[in-house]
């Protein structure tokens, strides 16, 4: 029993953005205001961003049509560099980076879910946690095709929403074109603009090659799979640039400086308070398929590891009914549940941001190995530019990377620790593995 192919350009594209998408571009615009105080660079740093996303996106898309199968990087690391590496993202991926991420997003959820439930004091955050933990676990362990279908409902809804306040915005009347000629008496600070700002853009811009990992359920994935990385990378740096210049538009730099809740700030501004609901609604919309998004991709990578006989085996099994890798999905929400109610997933998942990067960092280099030692293998889309694009992509997050390294040294050791871990795990799985086809050759023989 394989994994169908029930997903078509639209959903893997609304698969990237609603990924892409969450809580950051609502909140991240305070501190890049306290970091750029010039209206220009403010604007320009998310056209920058977006246009060095979209490098690491034009990379992926080459690979991902070389590989349309489950797992995304899993696929370009072994493929690359043989099984271990694959299989250290995979380990890490299982044990922190997919659960530690659902975790966050749920209680982050959670917070903006309580305000709209009338005995909110009741229920504790870490129930409600749990319990959009279960649903959407639930609603991906029912069908691939269910789970597309509640993406695009959280996706379009929270964009048709960003539109809302990005047109009625502008055009409200209520805010000060003034904002965007109004310089700061510093000079303009290009260093900072590739400083820590650029880092949290680049941050925001995360999460835009899910549906490199659901190349097993996606039809006609040569194709599908390049362009939905292109064009879910393009509509988002649209949305981002635009509803950054609605928050420039409804208040100055130095108000907007050091703001966390800046979208619904704008919406009062522009609109009036009660707007700040629809903001909030907007965000949950925006977790909600950041969360869906992570458990589909997640348990992807878990499935192709346990198909390459590198992992637990029941990991690859799929439901007869539904045909989803039902096992993974239990896991993972299992996983995800424990580390809500220890409370430690914060910490954890510091731990592997910078490992996290290495990965991406890696699969960049792929790239380039794969065009050399597999010249012969069909490229259905080749990345254009080549090699300046995915050197700039490289590059750039090697430079994150290292920022990373030199301001949290002991937490970035410990994140190495963290997937080195798995190296004992993989050597005597593979060497299990190796067995089996053995016997499986005497037997033939």
């Amino acid at each position: 029993m394989q994994l169908k192919r029930r997903l078509n350009l639209f959903d893997a594209t609304l698969l990237v953005i609603g990924n892409v998408v969450g809580a950051g571009i609502f909140t991240t615009s305070g501190f890049l205001a306290g970091e750029l105080p010039q209206p220009l660079l403010f604007v320009a740093i998310w056209v920058i961003g977006g246009l060095l996303t979209l490098c690491g996106a034009l990379t992926y898309a080459e690979m991902a049509g070389m590989f349309p199968r489950s797992g995304g990087d899993y696929q370009f690391l072994k493929e690359a560099y043989g099984p271990w590496a694959g299989f250290l993202l995979g380990w890490v991926s299982f044990w922190v980076i997919t659960p530690g991420s659902i975790a966050v997003l749920s209680i982050a959820m959670v917070a903006y879910i309580k305000g709209f439930l009338p005995l909110h004091y009741a229920l504790s955050e870490k129930f409600l946690a749990v319990a959009v933990i279960f649903l959407l676990s639930f609603i991906n362990y029912r069908g691939v095709r269910l789970s597309g279908t509640v993406q695009d409902i959280f996706t379009l809804g929270n964009l048709l929403i960003i539109l809302a306040l990005i047109l009625g915005g502008l055009t409200s009347g209520n805010g000060n074109w003034q904002h965007f000629t109004a310089a700061s008496s510093a000079s303009l600070p290009f260093p900072k603009l590739f400083g820590p700002a650029m880092i949290a853009v680049l941050f925001t811009y995360s999460g835009w090659f899910a549906s490199a990992y659901i190349g097993a359920e996606v039809k006609k994935p040569e194709r599908n799979l390049p362009f939905s990385l292109l064009l879910g990378t393009i509509i988002v740096t649209l949305f981002y640039t635009a509803i950054n210049l609605v928050y420039l538009y409804a208040l100055p730099l130095s108000q907007l400086k050091g703001t966390v809740n800046v979208a619904q700030i704008t919406a009062g501004t522009l609109f009036n308070p009660r707007m700040a609901q629809v903001v909030s609604l907007s965000i949950i919309l925006a977790i909600s398929g950041s969360i869906n998004a992570t458990i589909l991709g997640g348990t992807r990578i878990y499935y192709a590891m346990a198909e390459d006989k590198i992992f637990w085996s029941p990991l690859k099994k799929l439901h007869p009914k539904y045909g989803t890798p039902h096992f993974s999905i239990l896991s993972q929400m299992i996983l995800a549940c424990i580390l809500v109610s220890l409370g430690t997933f914060g910490q954890l998942l510091s731990y592997v941001v910078f490992v996290m990067l290495l990965s991406s960092i890696a699969a960049g280099v792929a790239h380039f190995i794969l065009r050399l030692r597999k010249p012969g293998l069909p490229r259905p889309y080749r990345t254009g530019a080549y090699p300046v694009v995915p050197l700039l992509f490289i590059c750039f997050y090697i430079w994150i990377a290292a920022q990373i390294a030199y301001a949290k040294p002991l937490t970035s050791i410990a994140g190495l620790l963290i997937a080195l871990s798995g190296l004992p795990f993989f050597i005597w799985l593979n060497t299990k593995r190796l067995r089996e086809e053995n016997r499986m050759d005497c037997r033939t023989v």
